[in-house]
């Protein structure tokens, strides 16, 4: 990804601080002290000059990472280098050991990207492994380098400029009940979505004919598995298969399903073999990812609870989004299903099958990538007008 701005990105900052970015609500339920936040970014006159000469995007190339990084690169209309690295155990279990000068950040030999020693002005990263990375380079570069973290580190914000969380994070979650307050910490209702709707609805009508074809309505599923909290094993999937089946017959549909790495193989195929005759397609893993296409073609999107960046995905859609439980969530994942539920954006299949809830045509949409860039810009003191 080449270095430096869009055409159209943004001028430079002027030396007087802008005033309250005119696209950010006061009154955000996710955000409540937003207010204050801002009003104290305007009495300190924070400016970012440039809106950035140079910006990095570092991860360890974990997909779900990654894309929420590269989400907040588009939504903000920037353009950054896309860098791997990767941290050293100690760093990835302590991350703030990074501020103790002459600190080793990465596994092996020194990356030539701090050989180099020429820092960005903007890093972005996400998710608590690589914090350490975020706050290693900040020190490097003496402070130069403004700093962007995505999800809740588990460290204090103020090692770095600025914290995007969802708002189940435990971080999050004491913000909202006024428990503490972080002035640099900005709060989102799901993970940050790289698709547009518009990209969606193109990458839909240029799908395979064979794949346009199927009968509607057609029933995308979207499935993660394993994970840190549960392995999802041989009954989950039978069950799954159980659902899918009834999903089809109540609705005289067709389903596209697709698996991600995380999703055990054999289960798959045991998948296959308990769906039988039912219109069914599964993605092989061969070629391009149809991911994107197919939310633009179907009809009804059924995900998996492990994954709260899918589910986020889907929302963008205004499809029905309906939630396939492989095992009980707990913790702050079950918080986010119940915010989800709350505010319209998401449906359990279990209440569709079981007629305790309808199947609706739309469902309230959730994308907050304007939101989000307006309070970046604001917080950082950048005018995009």
């Amino acid at each position: 990804m080449p270095t430096g701005k869009r055409p159209s990105s943004h001028p430079v900052s002027s030396s007087k601080t802008p005033p309250l970015h005119p696209g950010i609500v006061r009154d955000d339920p996710l955000n409540p002290l937003i207010s204050r936040l801002l009003e104290k970014q305007d009495a300190e006159g924070r400016a970012f000059d440039g809106w950035p000469g140079r910006c990095w995007v570092i991860s360890d190339g974990t997909m779900g990472m990654v894309s929420q990084c590269l989400a907040l690169l588009r939504a903000l209309d920037i353009d950054g280098e896309d860098i791997r690295a990767v941290p050293t155990p100690l760093l990835r279990m302590f991350p703030t050991l990074a501020a103790i000068p002459g600190w080793q950040l990465t596994m092996g030999r020194k990356p030539d990207w701090l050989k180099a020693g020429i820092w960005p002005d903007l890093l972005i990263t996400c998710g608590k492994r690589m914090a350490g990375i975020s706050i290693g380079v900040k020190r490097l570069s003496r402070g130069q380098t403004r700093t962007i973290h995505i999800q809740d580190p588990h460290i204090a914000p103020r090692y770095f400029d600025l914290l995007i969380t969802p708002a189940h994070d435990h971080i999050a979650v004491a913000q909202r009940e006024g428990r503490q307050f972080h002035d640099n910490l900005l709060v989102t209702m799901g993970a940050l979505n790289r698709l547009s709707p518009e990209e969606i609805a193109e990458a839909g009508s240029e799908l395979p004919a064979e794949v346009r074809k199927q009968k509607k309505p057609v029933i995308a599923v979207m499935i993660g598995g394993n994970n840190r909290r549960y392995k999802a094993g041989k009954e989950a999937f039978l069950r799954l298969a159980d659902q899918l089946t009834s999903l089809v017959k109540q609705t005289g549909g067709s389903l596209i399903i697709l698996p991600s790495r995380r999703t055990p193989k054999r289960h798959l195929r045991g998948l296959s073999d308990q769906l039988g005759t039912t219109a069914h397609q599964i993605w092989d893993g061969k070629g391009d990812n149809p991911y994107p296409g197919v939310l633009g073609l179907a009809d009804i999107l059924a995900v998996t609870s492990d994954s709260v960046n899918m589910i986020s995905e889907a929302c963008i859609t205004g499809k029905p989004v309906l939630t396939i439980h492989l095992a009980q969530e707990t913790g702050r994942i079950a918080a986010f299903h119940q915010m989800m539920e709350t505010r319209g954006h998401i449906l359990r299949l279990g209440d569709i099958l079981s007629g305790k809830t309808a199947l609706p045509k739309k469902m309230a949409i959730l994308d907050e990538r304007a939101k989000i860039a307006a309070q970046v810009h604001a917080f950082f003191g950048i005018n995009p007008e």
